[in-house]
């Protein structure tokens, strides 16, 4: 669980600081890129796509996690990250197991 935490950490400052400013988004970099293919995808496909991805047989509390513009969107209790705020992100809530707990199974 803590290895899932630290990588699903690490994927919500990428987009935050993709968010993050005046607007303006910036491009990830190769390193961010490798890092979110080889350690995160992995991760949102084993604990979250089966219920948060378009491809759920039954999308839960309306959350979409498969595109940035979906965690920013939200579902049903709202935006699933905050930019600026990692702490303060529903979904870093929910996999502290503060507010929501997911994955549900520990």
């Amino acid at each position: 669980m803590r290895s899932f935490f630290v990588h699903f950490a690490a994927l919500l400052s990428l987009i935050t600081a993709l968010q993050h400013g005046c607007g303006a988004e910036i491009e990830a970099s190769a390193t961010h890129i490798e890092f979110f293919e080889k350690r995160v995808r992995p991760l949102l496909a084993e604990h979250c796509d089966s219920c948060h991805s378009v491809t759920a047989e039954k999308l839960q509390v309306g959350l979409l996690m498969d595109s940035r513009t979906a965690l920013l969107e939200g579902g049903d209790s709202g935006a699933a990250i905050a930019p600026g705020d990692v702490d303060g992100s529903l979904v870093i809530e929910a996999v502290r197991y503060e507010s929501y707990e997911m994955p549900p199974n520990g």
